[in-house]
């Protein structure tokens, strides 16, 4: 370009009619197929995560097994976040999840106010929006058609993770 020649690169002397001769050639080569890089083999990304039998309800409860999942192998289609999977039984999360989807959860704890989580109470498992305010906890469901549930402590509350996907 700037008439600058590297002495290590024999193309840098050659004039426009030279380099017109190389692509030539170079297009004779790839038609040949004897000469053509093989594309790179991207090998996918996968881990296997727990995804449990029984569902979570998305509708008035279901009791959830602990011992009871297979293993999967998921790729990047699944949050890095996510700890387990489980399948939601009910509308009452649409149209954000729906019957018979898996969400991906990230085991945690405690989550913050508005926060869409798998819980456990009163011997059933949920999948609802966490919020806390000055009347307590309350697990609201993002259908209209349900009433939220009022966490009464004294029949047992877990939080089992916040849904990651």
């Amino acid at each position: 370009t700037f008439g600058v020649f590297d002495e290590a690169n024999p193309l840098s002397r050659l004039n426009s009619a030279g380099m017109e001769k190389i692509y030539e050639y170079a297009e004779l080569l790839l038609q040949s197929d004897l000469y053509k890089r093989k594309a790179a083999q991207i090998i996918p990304f996968t881990r296997q995560l727990p995804r449990f039998y029984i569902a979570a309800s998305a509708g008035t409860g279901q009791y959830l097994d602990s011992d009871a999942y297979e293993m999967i192998d998921v790729g990047s289609e699944v949050s890095s976040l996510a700890d387990f999977g489980i399948t939601l039984a009910g509308d009452s999360m649409e149209p954000l999840y729906v019957n018979g989807q898996t969400v991906w959860v990230h085991r945690q704890e405690t989550l913050g106010n508005g926060e869409i989580g798998i819980f456990y109470y009163d011997g059933n498992a949920y999948c609802k929006k966490y919020t806390e305010g000055e009347d307590g906890v309350r697990l609201l469901s993002l259908n209209k058609k349900y009433d939220p549930i009022r966490i009464d402590e004294s029949k047992g509350f877990k939080i089992f993770g916040r849904v990651v996907g």
